[in-house]
């Protein structure tokens, strides 16, 4: 399932965990929402906004990050070790 909406390209966007620890920038060209088939995903509710790496710029936090990963092992799956919030991942 994918849901498209017309909005002006390159577009910054905030972003970050509940308790702000975590914050990030990222570059949107296209508002596209694509729902992952993968059971972590599924159980969470995730739509994913996928940016290229170069459109994501990692503001703070990152030694407060934790990383799941399972399956393959490829997706990194990261969230807040104090808030426990999954900010963003990093796709296979």
């Amino acid at each position: 399932m994918s849901l498209v909406t017309e909005h002006a390209s390159n577009t910054n966007i905030l972003g970050g965990c509940h308790c702000g620890a975590i914050r990030f920038r990222v570059k949107v060209r296209k508002y596209e929402a694509i729902a992952c088939n993968c059971s972590i995903c599924q159980k969470k509710g995730i739509l994913h906004l996928i940016v290229p790496p170069e459109d994501f710029e990692l503001l703070k936090g990152e030694d407060n990050l934790s990383t799941y990963t399972f399956n393959t092992g490829i997706a990194k799956h990261h969230f807040c070790k104090t808030c426990g919030i999954h900010p963003f991942y990093r796709p296979r």
